[in-house]
């Protein structure tokens, strides 16, 4: 048996910590659709609510769920160097405000929509997501989103986020943030 089928075994068996683990990575994907546990999937689409021992897991994820949750302000740099080497994705995360998903997420498409911004949502679990900037092709870029997630994510930024996000995202000088 290999790592992903066991690892999928042990969470059937303990379908309590196998909850705990799909919320994680629920708030880490909410705030970068990019975090998930198994490269390209999802470890919540390993789970089949008709197989009775992953319902078991999937109900232990939606009481996971059961939580104040909140609206971040989710911004990422991607800065290069003065050669334009390629530097650490700086990140900042910042809540906004705090409350229950379906207001949040109600919120978060109202104000979305009067800006003309898409916004994705999923109505089964609750998490809305919407972009403001989305991610170049090419580095340096910037991406900006606002996202609901459960109200476990603490505010963060790295250090001197705020004058290279400056330098790269406003006016007609916004061109290489160099570190």
């Amino acid at each position: 048996m290999g790592a992903l089928p066991a690892h999928l075994e042990r969470m059937r068996t303990h379908p309590e910590i196998a909850g705990e683990v799909l919320r994680l990575e629920y708030t880490a994907m909410s705030l970068n659709p990019n975090a998930k546990l198994y490269g390209r999937r999802s470890l919540l689409g390993f789970f089949d609510r008709a197989r009775p021992r992953d319902r078991a897991c999937l109900d232990a994820f939606e009481r996971e769920l059961d939580m104040p949750w909140a609206l971040y302000h989710v911004r990422r740099l991607f800065p290069v160097s003065p050669d334009g080497a390629r530097c650490p994705v700086m990140h900042s995360t910042e809540r906004v405000d705090i409350g229950l998903p379906r207001q949040l997420a109600g919120r978060l498409i109202s104000v979305s929509e009067r800006h003309g911004v898409d916004v994705e949502h999923d109505a089964l679990y609750g998490r809305a997501r919407a972009w403001v900037r989305n991610r170049g092709t090419a580095w340096p870029m910037a991406e900006e989103l606002f996202a609901t997630a459960p109200a476990r994510v603490i505010d963060k930024q790295d250090k001197n986020f705020e004058p290279l996000w400056h330098a790269l995202t406003s006016g007609s000088t916004a061109q290489l943030p160099l570190i």
